[in-house]
């Protein structure tokens, strides 16, 4: 089920994908996957709703803070934060990602969003 949502959302239909995610984690609460589930649900809302992908990044950053997906979730709060020309707020979640996750991929990425923000 996870794989085949996983498969939906990278096929273009992020609705199918998130009714996927969304079943996974009703019968599968405590499976490993659970925060890869809510960061692509996340990602499932992230071009049409950016309100509700941010509540599901929260989700894994707040539950999951040691997951692989907890450092990208961070990194899209930011995006999410500049996008509504939130900059302190972006800046503040790019550090984040610094901090916190300093061996990231996302972590190069929120140094780079920091200089072009002029920090």
């Amino acid at each position: 089920m996870y794989e085949a949502s996983l498969n939906q959302l990278r096929r273009g239909s992020p609705g199918t994908a998130r009714t996927g995610f969304r079943e996974f984690l009703r019968l599968y609460p405590t499976d490993p996957r659970v925060p890869d589930a809510n960061y692509f649900i996340g990602e499932s809302f992230a071009a049409e709703s950016p309100d509700s992908a941010v509540g599901y990044y929260q989700k894994v950053v707040e539950t999951a803070p040691q997951s692989i997906r907890a450092a990208s979730a961070v990194y899209k709060l930011g995006l999410v934060a500049e996008r509504r020309k939130d900059l302190e707020g972006a800046k503040a979640y790019y550090q984040r990602v610094i901090s916190d996750y300093p061996r990231s991929d996302e972590a190069a990425l929120a140094r780079d969003r920091l200089k072009s923000l002029g920090r």
